[in-house]
């Protein structure tokens, strides 16, 4: 199964807890990250996601290779979407930004 969208995605672990963020249109909770852009890597399109939705600046030598999911893509009936899933060492201060509504 081919994915029509790639996306980055980060997670965060801290004291047995896994960091979500929502959109303000969704009702669902997703690790986050985001769409790969044209010319993008996974790190690259990582770093600015982390950026646009917490204002988090993160080195992609904070980033460890977790897992790869694909699987129906939420809200967007016939498409397969790969979420490529990176450990991320450290936060520092989270603050929502333009695209995240809410985190938990």
């Amino acid at each position: 199964m081919q994915p029509d969208i790639i996306c980055a995605n980060g997670v965060f672990c801290a004291d047995g807890k896994v960091l979500l963020t929502r959109e303000s249109k969704n009702t669902a909770y997703y690790f986050p990250g985001g769409k790969v852009g044209v010319g993008e890597t996974l790190t690259q399109t990582l770093q600015r996601e982390l950026k646009e939705e917490l204002s988090l600046v993160v080195s992609p030598d904070r980033f460890k290779w977790a897992f790869t999911h694909r699987g129906a893509a939420y809200n967007q009936p016939g498409k397969i979407v790969e979420l490529n899933c990176f450990l991320v060492a450290g936060s520092g201060a989270l603050k929502v930004d333009s695209e995240v509504y809410d985190y938990k």
